[in-house]
């Protein structure tokens, strides 16, 4: 046992440093321009003095659930930039202080927006949540964690950074699954509310929305699988990793729907379309993880690009105000939700395709680790 835990800890040494904070400050930078700038229209100036919301005294603009909120979103992004300056003596300090500069930009610029509260007190809330950020990244930072991670990445996943990017954007790709209204795994949803005419292809206009929502599911189901497929070391720990991924967002969904659904819709992001793409795309599946990585990255980026081919030919239009008696939550802290889970969706896939189809020409070698 002490032969392979000194082993292990050799080859933690010897890898190339990880580039994943790296990767995961930059996400989360993008995560906090869009919550707190969507929906990024509406821009105006009301004529108030633009520095003065910086000196009203405390608490201006309070509510229990927004500061806890503004807390958590600024640990990830303290947490990876403490991380990745740990070799500058002085990174904790520049980890909090650019918490702080693009809290105090965001909070600027949300003046300009309709339905935003410029906030003095949500400076402070950021701030702190990047200091405790930095907080936990000095008490994980020690080289015990750090070979125990570095280890359990040369066990896991591939080599090499594309890699690493892969598996931080296999993160962000969670954030899509938050939205408990729409259905998992799911590219299009028939949204509740008014009727809307459209022109149908087939002579049945119910099936064709049937087969997109499924054949929607299905793809993205295989996209995702064979994403996560190709990040990890050897293929027969697929798999698992798959299993894995899928479980943690049905996990994920369920939690947010618990929180955020009412009693009776507590599995509206469910129904028999959905049921019947995962099994389609789990069969298909089982012939697939198996084929090289090169052109399971290949099979992937199509599986994917077939999803964002389904999202345009879908012929209705969402309603957000349909969806409201789905809810607990108030319109506003609704309307951002939703916008951040909306948002991501639409960028996620192309950076996945452009990452698949990246690994595909350039598979992951041994001699890069």
């Amino acid at each position: 046992m002490r032969n392979t835990s000194f082993n292990i800890s050799y080859l933690a040494r010897r890898i190339t440093p990880t580039r994943v904070p790296r990767y995961v400050f930059f996400c989360s930078v993008l995560v906090i321009l869009v919550v707190s700038l969507y929906p990024f229209t509406g821009w105006r100036f009301t004529g108030e003095p633009i520095w003065a919301f910086y000196t009203y005294p405390l608490p201006y603009y309070f509510t229990f659930f927004d500061n806890s909120i503004n807390v958590l979103a600024y640990m990830p992004l303290g947490f990876s930039l403490a991380i990745s300056l740990k070799n500058n003596r002085l990174g904790p300090l520049l980890a909090v202080l650019s918490g702080m500069f693009l809290s105090c930009t965001v909070e600027f610029t949300q003046q300009f927006l309709p339905g935003r509260v410029a906030s003095n007190l949500d400076i402070l809330s950021n701030s702190f949540g990047a200091f405790l950020g930095v907080l936990l990244a000095m008490i994980l930072g020690n080289r015990y964690w750090q070979t125990r991670c570095l280890a359990a990445r040369h066990a896991w996943f591939a080599p090499g950074p594309a890699v690493e990017w892969g598996v931080t954007w296999l993160v962000l790709w969670f954030i899509t699954q938050m939205d408990p209204s729409q259905p998992f795994l799911g590219v299009v949803v028939e949204s509740p509310g008014l009727p809307q005419p459209f022109e149908s292809p087939m002579e049945n206009a119910k099936l064709f929305l049937r087969l997109l929502e499924g054949g929607g599911m299905m793809l993205h189901f295989l996209g995702i699988a064979l994403f996560v497929s190709v990040l990890v070391r050897h293929t027969r720990q697929s798999p698992a990793a798959i299993r894995f991924t899928l479980l943690a967002a049905l996990l994920l969904k369920l939690g947010f729907a618990g929180i955020l659904l009412k009693p009776a819709q507590f599995f509206a992001w469910l129904n028999l379309n959905i049921f019947v793409g995962g099994l389609l795309g789990t069969l298909a599946l089982l012939l697939l993880w198996r084929l090289n990585r090169s052109l399971r990255a290949l099979l992937g980026a199509l599986a994917l690009v077939a999803t964002l081919v389904i999202g345009w030919f879908w012929p209705l239009v969402p309603q957000l105000a349909a969806t409201l008696p789905l809810f607990r939550w108030h319109y506003g802290h609704l309307l951002h939700f939703n916008g951040l889970s909306a948002v991501i969706s639409d960028l996620w896939p192309y950076g996945a395709i452009a990452l698949l189809l990246w690994l595909a020409a350039r598979p992951p070698r041994e001699e890069s680790w």
